[in-house]
C-alpha cells in the first residue's frame, strides 16, 4: 500500500511533464518518452491535492477530475527595490542546459557589445545534471568572448548582490520546463527582464500579472532588438521593474505559506482528521 494511502500527502509539481515539449528539452526515452511523462503524471496524481506553480497547470489536472491548488512561486524573500547599477550588465543566472538559450545570448551579446563597448554579461549557475560537461564546453567554446564573467555557482546569500549588479535579467530560454523563479526573483529585485515568447513564460506573466519585454524564441534578431531597447531607455526599465515590483507585493513569502497551510487542511479534511494547523494571522 503506497504512503498516500495511509496518511493526508500534498505534493508540489513544478512541472507537467505530460505538457512540456521533450523534444525540445532533449529528453531520454524516445519514442517511449511521452509514456514515461503520462505515468509520472498519474503517479504524482495519486495524492490527495496536487500544488502547482502556474494556473494553466492547474486548470488542466482539474478538468481531469484532479483535486488541485495553484500556488505560485512567488517571493523568496521579502521584496526589495534595489537601486540600479550604473554599469551596463546582463544577467543570465540558471542551470546551464542547451535548451536554456545561453548560445543565442552570448551571440546576441557580442553582437550588442560592437554598439556598446561597456557591456558585460554575468553567467552565473551550476551545470545541469542531465548535461554535466555543457558549461565547461560552452566556457571553452568562448573563452576568448570579451566581457563575459562565468560565476558557476552562486550561495543563497550572494544572490541579491548577484541581482544588484545588473541592469537586465534575461531569460532567453529555447524551451521550459515550467515556472521560472528567476522571473520572480527578477521582481522581487527590481530588474527589468528580457524573456523568449514561451506559452509557459507568458502564462506566467499574466497570472502573476508580470511585464516583460518579449523576444520571439530562437531569434537572434529580436533578442538582439529587445535588449537594445531596454539598454537604452531606463525610462523603460524602471516603469518595468517598478510595475513587477509592486505586483509581487501580493506573492510574498507568509502569503505563500499561507496558501500551504490551506491546502494541508484541505488534505487533512479529505482523510476525515480532526487535525488542523492553525493560521495565526490571514495573508
Amino acid at each position: 500500500m503506497s504512503a498516500s494511502r495511509l496518511f493526508p500527502t500534498v505534493v508540489t509539481l513544478h512541472e507537467l511533464v505530460e505538457l512540456a515539449d521533450l523534444r525540445a528539452l532533449n529528453a531520454p526515452g524516445g519514442a517511449l518518452a511521452p509514456l514515461g511523462a503520462r505515468l509520472l503524471t498519474r503517479i504524482a496524481t495519486q495524492a490527495d491535492v496536487i500544488c502547482l506553480t502556474m494556473q494553466h497547470y492547474a486548470d488542466w489536472l482539474r478538468a481531469r477530475g484532479v483535486d488541485c491548488a495553484h500556488i505560485p512561486i512567488g517571493a523568496y524573500h521579502d521584496p526589495e527595490l534595489l537601486d540600479e547599477n550604473e554599469s551596463c550588465e546582463l544577467l543570465f543566472f540558471t542551470t546551464l542546459a542547451p535548451y536554456k538559450g545561453l548560445e543565442l545570448l552570448i551571440e546576441a551579446f557580442n553582437r550588442l557589445r560592437a554598439e556598446v563597448p561597456e557591456l558585460r554579461l554575468t553567467i552565473a549557475g551550476t551545470a545541469h545534471t542531465r548535461f554535466p560537461n555543457y558549461a565547461d564546453e560552452l566556457r571553452d567554446r568562448f573563452s576568448k568572448a570579451h566581457g563575459i564573467r562565468w560565476l558557476g555557482q552562486v550561495s543563497e546569500d550572494q544572490v541579491k548582490d548577484l541581482f544588484g549588479r545588473a541592469q537586465i535579467v534575461v531569460l532567453p530560454y529555447a524551451a521550459s520546463t515550467g515556472s521560472s523563479s528567476v522571473l520572480y526573483q527578477a521582481a522581487t529585485w527590481g530588474r527589468a527582464v528580457v524573456a523568449s515568447d514561451l506559452s509557459e513564460i507568458r502564462n506566467v506573466t499574466q497570472e502573476n500579472n508580470l511585464r516583460v519585454q518579449f523576444f520571439e524564441n530562437n531569434n537572434l534578431e529580436s533578442l538582439c532588438s529587445s535588449l537594445r531597447l531596454l539598454i537604452h531607455s531606463p525610462a523603460i526599465r524602471r516603469a518595468q521593474s517598478q510595475h513587477n515590483f509592486n505586483a509581487i507585493q501580493h506573492l510574498k513569502p507568509k502569503a505563500t505559506c499561507h496558501r500551504y497551510i490551506r491546502v494541508f487542511n484541505r488534505a487533512l479534511e479529505k482523510r476525515r482528521s480532526t487535525k488542523r494547523i492553525p493560521l495565526l494571522e490571514s495573508a
